[in-house]
């Protein structure tokens, strides 16, 4: 295995710890009871966001690696799938770089402007556009690294059946704690990839 693709591995592994301890200690300190402008104006979302958008970055870089163990074998589906995920990442680094740089400084020098972006349809549709190519890309991933048998097949299993357990469990009475608990089993899926990406042996 290559440098690179053994350092995009580290950064997968990193980011699937970090996604788990974000949602299991962040999340659940944000002032949600508050209102949006207290919770985007607070330290806690700061942290949270800004160790999101680290997340992010990293699951970027270990998609990339991802692909690059297994493109000689996963066909045209598994780089369909890469690219899907690989913008979805985009996307959400995107995403997480306003919440942290554009969207908690209008909240603390206009609450009433940010009260009225939150009614705003397009960012709305650019928000949930970001996140839902994000988790479809890495659902697709997870399916192409089923079929490729390169890396641990329930490792595969595992992260996209998290991603499926963050919205079903979210609707259910458990709520928030539903989706921190599909969240970590998502990022328990991304640390069994990304541990076996470092461990891989190059291919012949």
């Amino acid at each position: 295995m290559d440098t690179f693709t053994r350092g995009c591995g580290y950064a997968l592994l990193v980011g699937g710890a970090a996604v788990i301890l974000i949602n299991l200690i962040l999340t659940p300190m944000l002032p949600v009871q508050a209102g949006d402008v207290v919770v985007r104006s607070s330290q806690v979302y700061l942290v949270r966001l800004s160790a999101s958008l680290v997340s992010a970055l990293l699951l970027l870089f270990g998609c990339l690696g991802l692909h690059l163990a297994q493109r000689r074998v996963s066909g045209a589906f598994g780089t369909g799938a890469f690219l899907a995920t690989f913008t979805g990442c985009v996307l959400v680094v995107a995403v997480e770089w306003a919440n942290v740089f554009v969207l908690r400084p209008v909240a603390q020098i206009s609450p009433d402007a940010l009260r009225g972006l939150d009614h705003s349809a397009l960012l709305t549709a650019g928000f949930g556009s970001a996140v839902g190519l994000f988790s479809l890309g890495w659902l697709l991933l997870s399916v192409s690294l089923w079929r490729a048998r390169v890396l641990p097949r329930w490792a595969a299993l595992t992260t996209g059946l998290g991603l499926l357990l963050i919205p079903v469990l979210g609707a259910t009475p458990l709520g928030a704690a539903g989706a921190i608990a599909g969240n970590a089993v998502f990022g328990t899926g991304l640390i069994g990839l990304g541990r076996a990406l470092v461990t891989l042996d190059a291919p012949r």
